[in-house]
């Protein structure tokens, strides 16, 4: 009895051993799977994934929209001295790619002996505005002041009057000019009248009128003296002299 107790243990025994084996087998086989699985999916995902990223339609960029400022550059012909951008000198020409906010901007150009040239540019955000400008050369003035030019300062010239001075001997009742303007009985001192020639008649009853013509310069005094006697006062014989008796020798 005890030596068949004894097989039939043995051949239980080995039936758990291989049944054992069997298992461990199995196992190993699906830790092998997995680890399979694994590498086929890090081989082939990421290569279908570059491959899907490659026939992707790429996008057009887009510009910036948060840039605020653009560029300008300017060319003059011949060169400018000075170029201003609302107001503000940034140096001669040629002026490359300098940066300004975006908007319109208003450019002045300056060259001694040209016109200066006045402008509107437009800076668009993150472009360059290109001006090439052409200057024109100033006209030379003038030899001589054109005629009417030329009378006006000569109207100022002579605008200034001339001043008169007159004295009658003995005396006189009336001193006109030119026939129409009285200044009364004389003398007269410094009488402002016109530049130019003047008839300046004296008038003294009982003594004939007498007509004298005068040249007055601008600023200047003319003065004359004019000996008005009557008839009588010309025709009176002064009386002589008491004769002193000589003394006896």
């Amino acid at each position: 009895m005890k030596s068949g107790s004894v097989g039939i243990g043995l051949a239980a025994s080995e039936i758990r051993m291989h049944h054992g084996s069997t298992r461990a087998v199995e196992q190993g086989t699906m830790v092998m799977m997995k680890h399979a699985f694994a590498l086929v999916l890090a081989l082939v995902v990421p290569g279908v994934a570059l491959a899907a990223e490659a026939t992707r339609p790429e996008k057009a960029p887009q510009p910036d929209a948060a840039r605020s400022s653009g560029f300008v550059t300017v060319a003059c012909n011949p060169g400018c001295e000075g170029v201003l951008v609302d107001g503000k000198s940034i140096g001669p020409s040629p002026i490359v790619r300098a940066e300004l906010p975006a908007g319109t901007h208003k450019l002045t150009l300056r060259r001694k002996g040209y016109e200066e040239k006045k402008l509107e540019v437009v800076v668009k955000p993150g472009e360059t505005a290109l001006l090439n400008v052409q200057l024109s050369q100033q006209a030379a003035p003038p030899a001589e002041p054109p005629p009417d030019i030329a009378a006006r300062v000569a109207a100022k010239m002579i605008k200034a009057d001339g001043f008169l001075s007159v004295v009658c001997d003995p005396a006189c009742d009336q001193v006109i000019v030119d026939g129409k303007r009285k200044l009364g009985p004389a003398p007269h001192t410094n009488v402002s009248l016109p530049p130019g020639k003047h008839d300046i008649t004296i008038q003294r009853k009982g003594a004939p009128d007498k007509v004298i013509t005068v040249n007055l310069i601008p600023g200047q005094t003319t003065a004359f003296k004019v000996a008005m006697q009557t008839e009588a006062e010309r025709t009176v014989i002064p009386a002589k002299a008491p004769v002193e008796p000589r003394p006896k020798r």
